[in-house]
């Protein structure tokens, strides 16, 4: 299976990529869109600062737990499928979020935008690495995480920029109809994927048994349990204080 937009009806059309790397994008924006909104939501709501950041814990959060939920779910309903639908969920908890009439509706949208978040990267690049030949999968995937990585920045930015100049509903406003576009985008290409490209795996058993089955097997790997530790601390040291830092400049 290639990718190419030619005339093979195995080709994985080119388009499906850009539109991955445009939803991680959304993603990775929504991630940090709150950074720089601290203090005004702070303001907004008359709370402390330590309290509004709990929109990003809590986003967080979600965020590394559903993923325990998705990699199943994108085995067994097709993971290009669920990541279209996931983006759909993405756009309506945005919205959810920029409507949002207090503190705490606020922080349960932020928690339901983290938990249907969590699907797209991981599972993007399950996807990727399930379709695309291996001699074509490292420019691929070097592609698609670029617009995580711009996403990253973009979500700051655009949080600085609407603290000084906008409502801090706004950011959510933009990265809501962002999803929207993903999401119709994803769904048109979902339906022009091959078969190979959209292959659910049946599996028999208790889906929560078979989660903690595949999870024991990887926790009784030596590496792999130095690994997730180390990623606990990155993840700890990116979502943690840096949150912070523009709000004390």
């Amino acid at each position: 299976m290639t990718l190419d937009s030619g005339v093979d009806p195995e080709a994985i059309p080119r388009g499906t990529i850009i539109c991955l790397a445009l939803a991680a994008f959304a993603s990775a924006m929504s991630l940090r869109v709150n950074d720089a909104l601290l203090p005004k939501l702070a303001t907004e709501f008359d709370v402390s600062l330590g309290t509004a950041a709990q929109v990003i814990s809590v986003f967080a959060t979600a965020y590394g737990l559903a993923q325990l939920f998705f990699g199943p779910v994108g085995d067994r309903f097709g993971k290009y499928r669920v990541i279209a639908w996931a983006t759909a969920a993405c756009a309506a908890t945005a919205l959810v979020c920029a409507v949002a009439p207090d503190f705490v509706t606020l922080r349960i949208a932020r928690a339901l935008a983290g938990a249907t978040a969590a699907a797209v990267i991981p599972l993007s690049m399950a996807w990727i690495g399930d379709v695309v030949p291996y001699e074509q999968r490292q420019p691929v995937l070097a592609r698609f995480l670029i617009g995580q990585i711009v996403g990253l920045s973009a979500g700051v930015w655009l949080g600085g920029f609407a603290a000084d100049h906008l409502s801090w509903r706004a950011p959510y406003f933009f990265i809501a109809a962002l999803f929207v576009a993903v999401s119709v985008a994803l769904f048109a290409f979902n339906r022009r994927l091959p078969q190979r490209a959209r292959t659910m795996r049946h599996a028999s058993g208790p889906v929560l048994r078979r989660i903690a089955n595949e999870f024991a097997g990887v926790l009784a790997r030596p590496w792999a349990r130095a690994i997730l530790c180390l990623v606990f601390l990155e993840g700890m040291c990116l979502y943690g204080p840096f949150a912070f830092i523009a709000a004390h400049l």
